[in-house]
């Protein structure tokens, strides 16, 4: 007897359905799982056999085939376990297959028959929502969700075990909804530990800080040891602006994906801030593995992506970030197949002026010789250099400073950040991008106008610093968020000065 079920697969971070075909034929004992499936899922036959005898129930005495279709697409998980069961029960004659119509069923079964919670259910439920009326889910799993089912008319059921779902199905048992959209999970926590206005002097920093997150720039500090450059970064989670709910379910489907939500955290309401290893790996760095998931650069999607002591990293990792930064997503190619990630990120890096950390510093001497500072700048590239549009000096502070008065909060300096990306979202409306740093050359020539006297100083600087084309449109959009984080209008002068001070240290360590 032939029957079939809804499960759901998954593919980067789309979620896929899936039929599971399920026939019951006389012949020598076999359970047979074809359509492309990895080691967890053909290891599913053993589950779903002891699974079905230790809840009570008959297991059938002949050949099982278990297709699971469409077969070109790679499976992986153990979450088809529950479908597999139920379709081989409907095979059995223990239910008839018109109770599962419209129904999905996910879930990893224990020998015992006791349903445990998976990976990827964000993603997974998005797939099938459109055709499902009740997604039968462990219980761990259904909070997370109820994410995904927003706005659809979908029943989220909560599956302890095999034989109280058999009876739900037969209808000896009700069906009982679990929870409901609770919108306070939405909400961003922001982080009242650490604030800008413990940091003395610096002001220069903080302004530009503030700039690069306003716009989404990538910015690189350089700095002798101990003048706060990490200090500095790690207060940026506090005045990063919230997240929309279309970020928020886009990062938390990556997060469920590496099964970094759970129950008490279904969703990822603050904007990411991932710190990386110098020792991090090419796969852990981009993802990877024979079924991939989403590395590091994903993980701080719509986000930040901290690297402290940049060019103390190996060039071969550090310019695998060339390609994220410049198409924000990241593509693997596994057995014929293609997944993408998304890595919307701002990279905010970190480093010391030469090996020895005191070239240019008056208080101490640099002991590299030019050789040493030639190899170690050379580590950041001129063509990844031009994909970052920041670059500034953080020196150490002086004692007025040190003891003097707390400089803006971070509260002060979010409230900036947030007005200057509603400005963006306004003038980017309907647009695939929010943030001027995503903006096209074609849209930098209709959003980023210039006057005859903006044009001049431009030409000037054009020409004195021997500018690239890249530079150039790089200039004009940080030069326009300038001009949004002080609320203005037009691009002025000072704006595009400004500019041009955050991108001038470029000129000494860009290396080809």
């Amino acid at each position: 007897m032939l029957a079939i079920t809804n499960t759901a697969a998954l593919s980067g971070i789309e979620g896929i359905s899936v039929n599971v075909e399920v026939d019951s034929a006389r012949g020598l004992p076999s359970f047979n799982i074809i359509g492309l499936g990895d080691t967890a899922v053909k290891e599913a036959a053993d589950r779903v056999r002891s699974a079905i005898i230790n809840s009570g129930f008959e297991y059938p005495r002949g050949r099982v085939t278990v297709n699971l279709s469409p077969a070109w697409i790679h499976k992986r998980g153990s979450h088809y376990d529950l479908s597999m069961a139920i379709g081989v029960l409907i095979s059995q004659g223990e239910i008839s297959q018109e109770n599962v119509k419209g129904k999905v069923f996910i879930g990893e079964l224990a020998l015992k028959g006791d349903v445990m919670g998976v990976r990827g259910i964000l993603p997974m439920i998005s797939g099938v929502l459109k055709e499902a009326s009740i997604i039968f889910l462990p219980e761990e799993n259904c909070r997370e969700a109820f994410l995904a089912s927003k706005g659809f008319n979908v029943k989220i059921v909560a599956v302890k075990n095999l034989t109280g779902l058999v009876k739900m199905l037969k209808g000896k048992m009700a069906i009982e909804y679990v929870g409901e959209h609770d919108d306070t999970i939405w909400e961003a926590e922001v982080s009242k530990d650490q604030d800008f206005a413990d940091v003395k002097g610096h002001w220069a920093a903080k302004e530009a800080i503030m700039t690069a997150v306003a716009g989404g720039h990538g910015l690189l500090m350089i700095g002798p040891p101990g003048t706060g450059k990490t200090m500095l970064a790690r207060r940026i989670p506090t005045i990063l602006p919230d997240m929309t709910p279309e970020e928020q379910l886009e990062t938390s489907m990556i997060y469920s994906l590496v099964g970094k939500l759970s129950a008490e955290k279904p969703v990822i309401a603050e904007r990411p801030f991932r710190q990386l290893n110098r020792r991090i790996t090419a796969a852990s760095l981009l993802g990877g593995g024979n079924e991939p998931l989403p590395g590091e650069v994903s993980l701080a999607n719509n986000g930040i992506l901290f690297i402290d002591e940049f060019l103390e990293f190996e060039r071969d990792k550090i310019e695998l970030l060339r390609k994220p930064m410049e198409e924000h997503s990241v593509t693997l190619i596994r057995r014929g197949q293609t997944f993408t990630f998304p890595a919307k990120f701002t990279i905010v890096a970190a480093a010391n002026p030469c090996r020895c950390g005191y070239l240019g510093d008056p208080d101490h001497i640099c002991i590299c010789s030019q050789t040493d500072i030639d190899k170690y700048r050379g580590r950041i590239s001129g063509p990844l250099s031009e994909r970052l549009d920041m670059c500034i000096e953080v020196g150490r502070v002086n004692y007025k400073a040190l003891i003097g008065e707390a400089s803006d909060s971070s509260d002060k300096m979010r409230k900036k950040v947030t007005i200057a990306r509603q400005i963006q979202s306004e003038r980017f409306k309907g647009m695939p991008f929010d943030v001027n740093s995503m903006m096209e050359e074609q849209h930098v020539k209709e959003f980023c106008i210039m006057d005859r006297k903006v044009m001049d100083f431009m030409k000037t600087a054009y020409n004195k610093y021997q500018l690239s084309p890249r530079r150039y449109h790089k200039l004009l959009k940080l030069a326009r968020t300038v001009a949004d984080v002080q609320e203005a209008k037009e691009i002025e002068v000072c704006h595009l000065a400004a500019a041009l001070g955050y991108t001038r240290l470029f000129n000494t360590y860009e290396k080809n």
